[in-house]
């Protein structure tokens, strides 16, 4: 743990980091959530059909690898893969006080925090920029100052210091995952 790091550092640091994800970066991505009761399985657990929750907007970073072209049986295929971040604290189910923005108006929750499904999950999939992204991976540990938990004096207590949440992703077809109406034409 280094030496100097207290909870101000710390609390300083997340709102750094959801000005920066809100408000510098601007990218909105909507999260499609599988619901896995109504979704029915097989017997092997395998799903042809799956059930997806309301879409959720939620604001993320993204880096994507560049576009490429996978040639298999029949006939061509894009791949990418894709990372997106996002800041923990606006995924957090519990409540948030209420927020106003720098000119004093009131922000609603819904519009900066997924207070209905939780966190992203493998299996989910990710709508950006035009293209569906299927969620492979998910990593939560990013800890700032190298410790899980910072104690804070002020509160007497331990606060969590994990500030992001990586989701890996792969580029999929609209076709796999159902969630567009097909509209014949």
């Amino acid at each position: 743990m280094p030496k100097f790091f207290n909870a101000r550092d710390l609390s300083f640091i997340k709102t750094i980091s959801e000005e920066i994800v809100d408000y510098v970066a601007e990218q909105v991505v909507t999260l499609f959530k599988v619901s896995v009761g109504e979704s029915k399985t097989n017997l092997y657990g395998e799903s042809l059909g799956k059930v997806w929750h309301a879409p959720t907007p939620l604001m993320a970073l993204v880096d994507r690898e560049d576009l490429g072209i996978q040639y298999e049986g029949f006939g061509s295929d894009r791949i990418q893969q894709a990372q997106f971040r996002f800041n923990r604290n606006r995924l957090r189910t519990e409540t948030l006080p209420k927020l106003r923005d720098i000119n004093g108006t009131l922000i609603p929750v819904e519009a900066i925090q997924n207070s209905q499904y939780g966190y992203p999950e493998i299996g989910d999939v990710i709508l950006f920029d035009g293209s569906y992204y299927e969620i492979d991976n998910v990593r939560e540990q990013k800890l700032i100052g190298g410790q899980p938990e910072i104690y804070n004096k002020e509160t007497d207590d331990f606060e969590d210091s994990n500030l992001q949440i990586v989701a890996f992703t792969h580029l999929v077809r609209r076709t796999t995952i159902q969630i567009d109406e097909r509209v014949l034409r």
